[in-house]
């Protein structure tokens, strides 16, 4: 049997696209080694060398899970208010592990407190012109809340600040 270097050639040549491929998704955002992985597969690149430049990138230093988680974070709560219940499932979906998480969000909730984001994100929601929200508009605000990752807990207590504001107003 004959080889005549064609094979490792090709496997070469994919590599460095792979690699190529890969510095331009990380030139446009950060993302985790998972995500990294599945859109260079999405790419029509092969499992291994997929496997290999995710290796190579992290490596290098160009991505790491933890910084992602602290991004991801940080990003969410500033531009989306969104609570821990939210930030989980978007890192969880990314393949973040669940160690990193836990530790990204206990140093984000030592930044921000989460009833403070709540709140921010209720008055966003109302608006300027607030007027005494009635029981549906109350339910509605409430999932508003659900749906941003807060728990009962903290939707209760935002809900109650804003009928005692309107009870003083």
């Amino acid at each position: 049997m004959i080889r005549d270097g064609r094979s490792s050639t090709n496997h070469s040549d994919e590599n460095r696209k792979a690699r190529d491929a890969a510095l331009r998704l990380l030139g446009l955002c950060d993302r985790s080694k998972k995500d990294l992985k599945e859109r260079l597969l999405r790419k029509g690149y092969s499992g291994p060398a997929a496997e290999k430049v995710v290796d190579e990138m992290e490596s290098l230093g160009y991505i790491d899970d933890r910084r992602f988680a602290e991004r991801f974070a940080s990003d969410a709560i500033k531009r989306k208010d969104a609570g821990p219940q939210m930030i989980i499932s978007g890192l969880l979906k990314k393949g973040v592990a669940r160690e990193i998480i836990d530790d990204v969000l206990g140093k984000v909730f030592n930044d921000y407190t989460e009833t403070d984001i709540a709140r921010n994100a209720l008055s966003r929601r109302l608006g300027k012109g607030r007027v005494t929200p009635d029981r549906d508009e109350m339910k509605r605000l409430s999932d508003y809340l659900r749906r941003k990752g807060f728990s009962y807990d903290i939707i209760k207590e935002v809900l109650k600040g804003i009928e005692q504001y309107d009870d003083i107003v």
